[in-house]
């Protein structure tokens, strides 16, 4: 993949966003099992495989046992009739994607892994806060509060977990007892449910070793939310959309995508960002830009900070060539973060611009020269007949035309024409015939 890079610009983006109305979704895995299960050892093995490149903010996990002496009471088998579970090991991530024993790929995570990603960057419309958990009393306090303009939540229920680690070799996560408070209803931007729940604790449990957590789940099932007792990172970088990062739409065109979020949980923390391109076809072009209208080449590390509870959003900006698909990735890095990276994907299906097709060989485009532009450019190209006329569109870094030069009376083969750009403003552009199947070109203008 070649890699090019573009100076950065600025540019108006024309709608403001000052905060999301959503946060990041931490995903709930319930892994139900039971002791005399061969399998479900393995399935604890490759839910491991996911604790090792997440946190308590991002990712856990619960561990119920069914037919499996003290491991096992009422109201975890309460849980299982729930579900409907019937053979084990089963693990449902956020009440919604199942995973079952029998599938191939358990125990080095990837079948778990790829249920994970399904929600790891998914924004949800409520947060969940843990107030105050006590081992030794057995109870927790916090608060549940909805943070959408839009959304509203009636009917659904909080869950919740008291859970205890290392209770032998094997066996830790382990739910000892569930809680519920049934009718939650939330709507309205900072409307509130504070619960304080109290679990009836056994001697042979150790404190030291118990914890909590909280749940929302809807009607249908859907865990919308999660948080626990457990400790959280000191640098806590988590990132949040509420649309599909999978897209697929027309070539030759250009690509901006919804707000996607970053917030800093933790402390305050220097970054750099890029975008990682794994593969994409060399006439597409990554960059992205910010709520100010700054737009960025995607290929340069660029540094930015955030503080404590701070959050900033970047549209992707993409310039579609040539049809094919792309796998590429926003990178963030810091030296107390590590790598933070979030996937995305873009396909073509097929020449999608209405007027593709009308004049696919009657024309072929050339190079701008010189480029870069100072002032004056010429544009070459090649007609078939002689008192033909084509139009060239020119549009810049985001994919809007600012553009439209007519061009009449072309002579048969070779022509070499002013290019009208002197009036705009610096920056890289991008031009292509009108109607013209083949991709666009690029040049800077620099006066």
């Amino acid at each position: 993949m070649k890699h090019i890079i573009l100076s950065a610009l600025l540019l108006c983006l024309g709608i403001l966003f000052a905060t999301p109305g959503y946060v990041p979704t931490t995903t709930l895995a319930e892994d139900f099992g039971a002791t005399w299960c061969p399998g479900c050892v393995t399935a604890w093995q490759g839910l491991q495989e996911l604790h090792n490149h997440t946190h308590n903010g991002e990712f856990l996990s619960a561990r119920l046992y069914t037919e499996s002496g003290d491991l096992s009471n009422p109201t975890v088998q309460d849980r299982f009739n729930y579900y409907e579970v019937i053979g084990v090991p089963e693990v449902i991530f956020n009440g919604k994607v199942s995973v079952l024993g029998s599938d191939v790929g358990i125990g080095d995570g990837v079948l778990y892994n790829k249920a994970l990603n399904q929600f790891r960057y998914t924004a949800s419309p409520v947060s969940i806060s843990i107030g105050s958990f006590s081992p030794t009393a057995g109870t927790l306090t916090g608060n549940v509060q909805m943070v959408s303009p839009t959304a509203s939540i009636a009917n659904a229920k909080m869950v919740y977990y008291l859970l205890e680690d290392d209770v032998s070799d094997s066996d830790t996560h382990v739910v000892r007892a569930i809680l519920y408070d049934e009718n939650v209803a939330l709507s309205g931007v900072g409307t509130n449910y504070a619960f304080n729940k109290s679990f009836a604790l056994t001697p042979s449990w150790n404190t030291a070793n118990l914890w909590a957590i909280a749940a929302l789940q809807l009607e249908n099932k859907a865990i919308l939310q999660s948080a626990s007792s457990l400790p959280l990172p000191s640098y806590n970088f988590r990132a949040a959309m509420d649309w599909n990062p999978s897209v697929e739409g027309p070539a030759n065109t250009s690509y901006l995508s919804s707000p996607l979020w970053f917030f800093n949980l933790g402390a305050s923390d220097n970054y750099t960002m890029r975008i990682q391109v794994d593969q994409a076809p060399d006439d597409w072009y990554f960059n992205y830009c910010d709520e100010e209208g700054n737009c960025y080449p995607g290929s340069m590390d660029r540094p930015f900070s955030l503080g404590a509870g701070e959050m900033a959003s970047y549209h992707l900006n993409l310039w579609i060539g040539s049809p094919g698909f792309a796998y590429y990735r926003f990178v963030i890095s810091s030296p107390n973060l590590g790598e933070y990276s979030i996937p995305f994907h873009y396909k073509v299906e097929g020449v999608a611009n209405e007027d593709a097709v009308l004049i696919p060989s009657a024309f072929s485009l050339g190079k701008v020269y010189p480029n870069p532009v100072s002032e004056r450019a010429e544009l070459s190209i090649n007609a078939q007949k002689q008192g033909s006329q084509a139009t060239v569109d020119i549009y810049d870094l985001k994919g809007r035309k600012v553009r439209s030069q007519n061009l009449t009376n072309l002579s048969q083969g070779q022509n070499r024409l002013a290019l009208q750009v002197s009036d705009l403003p610096n920056g890289v552009y991008f031009y292509k015939l009108h109607g013209q199947a083949a991709p666009a070109q690029k040049f800077i203008l620099m006066k």
